[in-house]
């Protein structure tokens, strides 16, 4: 038997007209209409019918732009009616339900298939993406789970704890898939953002400070830096074997036909669609997170191209040149060179010798037609250009050396564990480039976001500041083969 498709089980449960609301140009209305109800209405899923068309006509006014059809009361001035018309579109649509109990009493009912489609256009509208915060929780607790003695071993549990366990699994790694393409869509946003940059100050602030320390480098710190994927790509072989053994899909099978009552042939299709679907996930994490990468590259590559773009092909100066060329030509327009002898100049050259050219030498040279500037990113097709690989290990050595939130929060973690205590840098010995910039981070920042989700502050005193014009004065420290001030490190 042929599982029916998505458009038929869609279809079954919806009308056709249910999706039409968001095809009209008057889209916004029925968007935040239908926001507003479902808040309103709340768990009980029902209001008054007055509450609701006046909560209508609200957003009528809000959005007093918006042209609306006729069958949507664009004909008629009085704002009652014109909720009135939109009331029923939404009723047509599927959208509300109108409930008349009796003559004085009348109801709004929100559509059970509303609430799934206002959680999707929340979801697309989101560009913070906060609950990002919750992702290295959830892929390590899904490690935590499956890295238990025995968690898949048909021989010792029963059938419903299998289908219990196997499904659980499931419903979080498809959550932490999610997270994960919502970290693809940050970084997207901030593509968009590079390419409309206006100035190289623009670009470099998006690029180093809040690029850098976006949450999106939160989920990077997670994945690569906290062991998760190779713990991933052990209990994905760990999965392979469960999947093709027997006597795990008959458990399986089992308490999958126990629980939703299915026969024995649809019940073992869905045993092994559900272990197909747990391989296939803890794989899909690593997939991800090489996509994250290359998008991470292609926007540090595409930053270094605007930049350049911007400074040197069309930086302030040669503007500045051609305009006061300009205006020198406007204002003397008609005048030969003879006659402007007596005239002062407009400034002083400030070198030694100048040389002006004239005659032939004066006239422009035919200049050589310069190609587009190049703004794409990932291209190879010339051997000259970097290759996405060679990109990501400059990106990776470039986010090694850079001095991050992230890597402060690290160090003032591992130094000072407890709140309210203070460590001073003679305590502490950086033995390599990378300590001491762990130390040199510290400096830098005064709070960060570690990989769990913790908020670390810390703040730093120095006797530099008190003793800044006798240096002779002020301790200092040996780190890494660096002389460096001696200064102390309070964690608040």
């Amino acid at each position: 038997m042929i599982p029916p498709s998505l458009s038929e089980k869609l279809l079954a449960c919806v009308s056709r007209d249910f999706f039409r609301p968001l095809t009209r140009p008057s889209a916004p209305i029925y968007v935040d209409c239908a926001d507003r109800l479902a808040d309103i209405a709340g768990d009980a899923g029902r209001l008054p019918h007055a509450e609701a068309v006046a909560l209508i006509r609200e957003v009528l006014q809000s959005h007093a732009d918006v042209v609306l059809d006729e069958d949507e009361g664009g004909a008629v001035r009085d704002s009652r009616q014109r909720a009135g018309y939109l009331f029923n579109r939404f009723c047509e649509a599927g959208w509300l339900e109108d409930q008349q109990i009796g003559l004085q009493e009348r109801w709004v009912l929100i559509s059970p298939g509303l609430r799934p489609m206002l959680r999707l256009l929340r979801e697309l509208a989101e560009d913070e993406i906060a609950e990002l915060k919750t992702f290295a929780d959830t892929v390590r607790g899904v490690c935590e789970t499956l890295e238990r003695p025995g968690i898949l071993d048909a021989r010792l549990h029963d059938p419903g704890v299998l289908r219990a366990t196997v499904t659980d699994v499931n419903a979080r790694l498809e959550s932490a898939v999610i997270q994960l393409h919502g970290v693809e869509k940050l970084i997207s946003l901030f593509d968009h953002r590079q390419r409309s940059s206006h100035s190289p100050a623009e670009t470099l602030r998006l690029l180093y400070a809040e690029f850098g320390a976006g949450q999106h480098m939160v989920c990077y710190d997670a994945l690569r830096r906290n062991g998760l994927l190779p713990r991933l790509q052990f209990l994905r072989s760990m999965v392979a074997d469960r999947r093709d053994d027997p006597l795990m899909k008959e458990r399986l099978a089992q308490g999958l036909a126990d629980h939703y009552h299915w026969d024995e042939k649809e019940a073992y299709y869905r045993a092994e669609k559900a272990m197909r679907l747990l391989e296939q996930r803890l794989a899909a994490i690593r997939l991800v997170a090489d996509a994250i990468d290359s998008r991470m590259a292609a926007f540090n590559q595409l930053s270094q191209q605007r930049y350049r773009y911007q400074t040197e092909l069309r930086g302030r100066r040669p503007e500045i040149v051609k305009a006061y060329c300009e205006a020198i030509n406007k204002r003397y327009s008609g005048t030969r060179l003879a006659g402007l002898r007596g005239e002062d100049p407009d400034f002083t050259p400030r070198v030694p010798e100048v040389k002006f050219f004239y005659g032939f030498e004066s006239l422009a040279r035919v200049r050589r037609v310069k190609a587009p500037a190049d703004l794409t990113f990932g291209s190879e097709e010339s051997g000259n250009r970097e290759t996405s690989e060679e990109t990501l290990a400059a990106l990776r050595e470039r986010q090694r050396l850079a001095l991050t939130p992230q890597r402060a929060a690290r160090l003032v973690a591992r130094l000072l564990p407890e709140s309210a205590t203070s460590i001073s840098s003679e305590a502490y010995a950086a033995t390599d480039v990378d300590e001491m910039l762990d130390l040199l981070a510290i400096v830098a920042y005064d709070s960060a976001i570690t990989a769990d989700g913790e908020r670390v502050s810390w703040s730093v005193k120095g006797r530099g500041k008190a003793a800044g014009l006798t240096p002779e004065v002020i301790p200092s420290d040996m780190h890494a083969d660096w002389e460096v001030e001696r200064f102390t490190i309070d964690r608040s």
